[in-house]
């Protein structure tokens, strides 16, 4: 592809894609009050002013679809075709918002014979961080220096692949490795600013090596990212920083017209709504925000469809304040009437029965952005909730579907409490009524109290824009009856979330290890520190073992980095059956001070390319662990030089194990001959002093010392017992 092409293509402004070559002025006015018209109330002031340029009539979609963007309806990327690796000529810019799992366009690739070189660009920039890698649909781990430690790229010398990242700052530079490789193909101005972007190098083993086949017999695998997207404005501090939160993110999509400037939001209302949005509420797996999104999305889509999608993902409105200031509103379950309606005011009253029973929908079928479905769209299985079925009108009429799709929302929870109101509202009741010139009073207003004329019932209302018939002195307002409901119980009203499912490209008899079992900070005698985690594997072979973590700064995690297993070869039977060469690992370890940071820790193990999932995460707050030990398991041996003695440990939080010998002529005292550091299950040598009685401990990294393991040379021995 040439490349200015693609620069244009993943780089163009919004207004490349948002607006035909013919649109005036006018017609971008009228597009976007349009949209605005069309989904909000607004206040007296601007509506007048804006009635005079365009109807009702015309500020709906029909308008937004003409004028604002010759595209797909709808803006969200269908995911799967997201986390693929694909080549075209042409492709809209794509963003993602919260956490995203994501493939990208492929914009370089060749080979010089020996090493093959992709540049993917995935994301708009700038995104926030990458928190999983994928290869061939396996999840790997990327050490800092771009090299793959995990089966089957890892070999002794570094990777069979090198996947390195820039995030998309604007301030990107050519890869070097691209340049290195294809001198008169790229070059210094390569740079492909302002792309969220992945350069790999995979690299030969030989067409004849048994490896060559292990890595490449489909070709070069496609890559993926689990990646937190989109920095987004705050208006709580002031800070452009990562969030999910679903008001602040629906004013950053909003944002990314050019013509809906930061001065068009009222950011004191907005920064309440994001407060409601961070509220923990109850579900059935747990407290979680209440309101979150994620997903993709084209630039080069239907605007106004877009925003629509992330709104009901959200269970948000567009408002306008008295300014005719932009805000976001969320639709509660019981609404709150902005306006009253007396018997006084109204002069006609018409009833309109919602739709017939025949047509009425009985069955709710909803779908949302899951993670636990590898960042799918996935069902809801809703069987068994009652809000989602009309089982009477079921029986009598048969199955009349209301199918909802969230494409933004990424929790089961939020799906299900944003669907029964849409539910509800699909079955309701609505009708006309036909007030004085109070009736001016509903503008700008969206929920009413209205008693009814002739029953004197009181009800609450959802209103439709209001028309005026200025010679007649009336105005009629459209309603639709809102719903009563109950107050949302997850134990009864919700749906378990999906299963979680494995990589559809693998599949295993191996059994997948059980979580981590503790994460601990050692302190060495020297000084020097590092973090162990402790597992016990499944009782099955295996020969690697791959243990990873990550770190949390605040509530968000780092990308995974790799541990060094232990104690590995040579200790077969430790930590499972110690087949191919007695491999055998119960731990591992990463240098470094982890104290008092939240960590998740995770395990597999593969035998040959066959590898088992990773074990569930261990998510836990390294400290020291003072717990007292056991004792030191020594062993003696004899040999030609007479007895030696070694010493280990099983214990996770043991950071040396200590020889002291009992002596002095006047006052004895036992004084240390050694003090060795040790990691769990690592032999170290016990080295006395001539005849005399020893001791030997383990010792915590806090001091806490075992019970003392004791033997005793005597004179005539050489020995000891």
């Amino acid at each position: 592809m040439n490349l200015r092409k693609l620069l244009l293509l993943t780089s163009a402004t919004y207004w490349v894609g948002a607006m035909p070559a013919h649109a005036g002025i006018e017609t971008l006015i009228i597009g976007i009050h349009g949209f605005l018209l069309s989904s909000t109330a607004i206040s007296a002031t601007i509506a007048g002013t804006l009635a005079t340029v365009i109807g009702y009539g015309i500020a709906g979609a029909a308008v937004l679809g003409l004028n604002m963007l010759a595209g797909p309806r709808g803006g969200a990327v269908k995911p799967s075709d997201a986390k693929s690796t694909f080549e075209t000529g042409e492709s809209s810019v794509i963003e993602g918002i919260g956490r995203v799992r994501v493939g990208g366009l492929k914009a370089f690739g060749n080979t010089d014979g020996s090493t093959r070189a992709r540049l993917i660009c995935r994301l708009q920039g700038p995104i926030d961080a990458i928190e999983s890698y994928y290869l061939g649909q396996r999840e790997v781990t990327v050490e800092a220096n771009g090299d793959v430690s995990s089966p089957p790229w890892a070999r002794p010398s570094g990777s069979w692949v090198n996947w390195q990242d820039k995030l998309g700052t604007g301030a990107e530079t050519a890869w070097a490795g691209i340049m290195a490789l294809f001198p008169s193909l790229w070059t210094a101005a390569h740079r492909v600013r302002g792309i969220a972007q992945s350069q790999l190098l995979f690299y030969n083993p030989g067409l004849s090596e048994k490896k060559y086949l292990s890595l490449y017999q489909s070709g070069v695998p496609d890559s993926e990212w689990v990646a937190r997207a989109s920095l987004i404005y705050d208006p709580r501090n002031g800070l452009t920083r990562w969030s999910d939160n679903g008001p602040l993110i629906c004013a950053h999509v909003l944002r990314r017209d050019p013509a809906f400037t930061f001065d068009r939001f009222n950011w004191m209302k907005i920064a309440e709504a994001a407060n409601k949005a961070d509220v923990l509420v109850p579900t059935r797996t747990g407290d979680e925000k209440r309101c979150r999104l994620w997903g993709m999305w084209a630039w080069e889509s239907e605007r106004g469809q877009t925003m629509q999608q992330f709104l009901d993902s959200a269970g948000l409105e567009i408002r306008l304040d008295e300014n005719g200031l932009i805000y976001f509103e969320f639709i509660d379950d019981v609404a709150v009437p902005e306006v009253a309606f007396t018997p006084d005011d109204i002069l006609d009253y018409s009833w309109g029965a919602g739709p017939e029973a025949v047509e009425r929908p009985n069955i709710c079928r909803l779908k949302f952005y899951s993670p636990e479905r590898n960042y799918e769209m996935a069902d809801v299985n809703l069987d068994g909730i009652a809000w989602a079925h009309v089982q009477d009108e079921v029986g009598r009429y048969g199955p009349k579907y209301l199918d909802l799709e969230l494409p933004f929302c990424p929790s089961v929870a939020q799906a299900q409490r944003i669907a029964r109101r849409k539910f509800a509202l699909a079955r309701a009741d609505g009708g006309v009524m036909i007030t004085n010139m109070v009736g001016l009073a509903a503008w700008g207003r969206l929920y009413a109290q209205v008693t009814e004329p002739d029953l004197g019932d009181i009800e609450v209302v959802r209103l439709s824009p209001p028309r005026i018939d200025d010679s007649g002195g009336s105005v009629e307002i459209p309603f639709q009856i809102w719903p009563s409901m109950t107050a949302w119980n997850p134990a009864t009203d919700e749906a378990l979330p999906p299963d979680v499912v494995p990589e559809l490209g693998y599949e295993t008899d191996m059994i997948t290890p059980a979580a981590p079992t503790k994460a601990v900070q050692i302190i060495y005698p020297s000084g020097s520190r590092e973090m162990r985690i402790a597992f016990a594997l499944p009782n099955q072979s295996y020969d690697v073992a791959e243990a990873s973590y990550r770190v949390y700064t605040g509530d968000q995690p780092s990308a995974w980095r790799s541990m060094e297993e232990y104690p590995g070869k040579g200790d077969g039977g430790l930590g499972g059956i110690g087949g191919n060469n007695g491999y055998s690992v119960n731990g591992a370890y990463v240098l470094g001070d982890f104290t008092a940071q939240t960590i998740d820790a995770r395990v597999r193990v593969f035998s040959g390319d066959d590898g088992t999932y990773f074990s569930p995460s261990l998510q836990a707050v390294v400290t020291v662990d003072n717990t007292v030990p056991a004792s030191p398991i020594i062993t003696t041996s004899s040999g030609a030089e007479g007895q030696s003695r070694t010493a280990t440990t099983h214990d996770v939080q043991v950071s040396a194990i200590t020889l002291q010998k009992y002596g002095g002529l006047v006052n004895p005292v036992w004084v240390t001959l050694s003090r060795q550091s040790v990691r769990p299950y690592q032999i170290v040598p016990i080295t006395p002093t001539g005849e005399g009685s020893y001791r030997v401990f383990c010792e915590t990294s806090g001091g806490t010392t075992s019970a003392f393991s004791a033997f005793v040379i005597e004179p005539s021995s050489g020995g000891g017992n």
